[in-house]
């Protein structure tokens, strides 16, 4: 086996980066995934944010850098939908959006550097494999009783219907 492959498997670092978080994940999506009610689109929230990822990855001096649209995806489709999205998938979601274009960015790496291999998620706990799902986890966490309370108040709800308009034409629309 290679080397530099042997090496990358046998570093503790790595599998805090990439191999626990997948753990974690796969364990997440077993439990929660049935409690999705519009899985279909949850999928093409997901396609979206790898496509963006894949879209927006280079890598610098410092490493791969990729703008990670699920950060902004999952919590807001926490706070917008509620009880049709568990909370807790914002953490594998974001994991998935993030391993796949990283998975790419150290393809196109290894072919540019002629073979070298570069590893997923080799910063270990600081590897944004493992940071960026945890921080999406806390913002889906923050926006989930905020996204109860708007809905408890008739906001973000597809069940509250509303019959007249907002501001009908014969009332005044300007500030008093």
């Amino acid at each position: 086996m290679n080397t530099a492959i042997m090496t990358y498997l046998t570093t503790p670092a790595c599998a805090e980066g990439a191999v626990i978080p997948g753990i974690i994940s796969l364990f997440i999506v077993i439990l929660q995934w049935r409690q999705v009610k519009d899985q279909q689109i949850i999928l093409g929230f997901l396609f979206f944010a790898v496509t963006m990822g894949l879209f927006t990855q280079y890598r610098g001096i410092t490493g791969l850098h990729l703008f990670t649209g699920g950060f902004v995806i999952w919590p807001l489709l926490v706070l917008l939908l509620g009880d049709r999205f568990p909370w807790l998938l914002a953490y594998p979601l974001t994991f998935i959006g993030t391993l796949i274009p990283e998975i790419y960015g150290v393809g196109v790496a290894a072919d540019w550097s002629g073979g070298w291999f570069f590893g997923v998620g080799g910063a270990g706990f600081q590897d944004a494999l493992f940071l960026v799902p945890l921080e999406t986890l806390i913002a889906a966490v923050v926006l989930n009783p905020f996204g109860t309370f708007m809905r408890k108040r008739g906001y973000f709800s597809r069940r509250v219907r509303v019959e007249e308009d907002a501001y009908p034409e014969d009332r005044d629309r300007r500030a008093r």
